[in-house]
């Protein structure tokens, strides 16, 4: 692996990742301290009564927001995809990427009216308590976006049976012997560009479903597979889904109350005329975007005792721990892993480091 290479492209990707973050809070606070949400209240939304027009004004202020936003933070995307060409270019995409990227923005920017609409709305119906309404519904959301994921990703990936049948075979026999034989396995692939090598389990219920990169699935050997499903079998069987979505609606509800609260303090030396004024927006935006922030280390700690106890459920399935290390170390090089620091792990990885996972399954083995 090379690290000095590794690092220098995650130290660089941070500082364009926390270029946008800045670039956003920038913006957010400029609109508030200016004057100018106010301005463009004015200006889209009508100071009339007739819900219907309101509403529809909120909306194209929220969308007037998003476009600020994608244009003040375009160069730094635009640079965090070079990076990508210049450090990864075997696995950056091509061809279609341009397409694909204003799919995935097109899409994002659609939540943000749709969600500002449904905000306001519940301000106006429910002044004192909204939040609580808000909260709930956007969790609601995640969670059947989770539940739906797998239903839509056939829009954006071509989503096949494991191509090889000897593979697919030892796979379900894996999932039998885990417990989990109602879990079904899938290769995908995203557009034409070559992918680099993941593994993910999806959805909930029915629909859940575990899928393995059409990267990993044709270079990797069948005891790298193995262990790569047993760990996402871990995820399943523990139920790690459910508490990352429980995890989530509290950060919804904590963010959506600290909101609500900047409103009301916040909102009259802001010039704003009560909680529904819609030029309040920016607030609500970087209020609850900071708590998400705040709470990142935590749900960081939280997911790397997840994908531990992932790994040490693999190594006991599968007794393959060179298997283990050798995927965990491939894995490692395709993705250009560095070696941090403890304090950089602790508040931006959610898996821990390549190589204390290489040293816990030495440890284990031995054990």
């Amino acid at each position: 692996m090379n690290e000095d290479k590794a690092t220098r492209y995650h130290r660089l990707r941070r500082r364009a990742l926390s270029s946008v973050v800045g670039l956003t809070g920038l913006l957010l606070t400029l609109m508030l301290l200016t004057g100018a949400s106010k301005a463009l209240r004015d200006f889209v939304v009508p100071a009339t009564p007739i819900d219907i027009a309101w509403l529809s004004g909120v909306a194209l202020f929220a969308l007037c927001i998003g476009l600020c936003h994608e244009v003040i933070t375009l160069p730094s995307r635009v640079y965090l995809g070079r990076l990508e060409w210049r450090y990864r270019s075997a696995m950056a995409s091509s061809g279609g990427a341009v397409q694909e990227y204003l799919k995935g923005r097109a899409v994002l920017l659609s939540f943000g009216p749709v969600g500002a609409v449904v905000m306001y709305a519940a301000i106006r119906a429910w002044p004192s308590g909204w939040w609580i309404i808000v909260g709930a519904g956007f969790g609601l959301v995640v969670m059947l976006l989770v539940k739906v994921g797998p239903l839509v990703l056939p829009w954006f990936a071509t989503v096949t049976p494991v191509v090889r049948p000897e593979l697919g075979l030892r796979l379900e026999r894996l999932a039998a012997r885990a417990g989990a034989a109602e879990i079904k396995v899938y290769q995908y692939r995203m557009g034409n560009a070559l992918q680099r090598s993941n593994a993910a389990l999806v959805g909930a219920g029915q629909s859940r479903r575990i899928l393995l990169s059409e990267t990993l699935v044709t270079d990797y050997s069948d005891e790298e597979i193995e262990i790569v499903l047993a760990h996402e079998l871990a995820h399943h069987l523990h139920a790690d889904i459910w508490k990352g979505l429980l995890m989530d609606l509290v950060v919804i509800m904590v963010g959506c109350y600290a909101s609500s609260r900047a409103l009301v303090v916040l909102g009259p030396s802001l010039g704003l005329l009560g909680s529904s004024d819609p030029a309040g927006l920016p607030l609500v935006i970087l209020t609850g975007g900071t708590v998400a922030l705040a709470m990142v280390p935590f749900a960081n700690f939280v997911s790397r005792q997840q994908e531990r106890r992932a790994d040490r459920f693999a190594l006991e399935l599968t007794k393959s721990p060179e298997a283990f290390v050798s995927v965990i170390r491939r894995i490692g090089e395709e993705h250009l892993a560095e070696r941090p620091s403890r304090w950089l792990a602790f508040l931006c990885y959610a898996h821990p480091p390549v190589h204390e996972r290489i040293a816990a399954a030495g440890t284990l083995t031995q054990a």
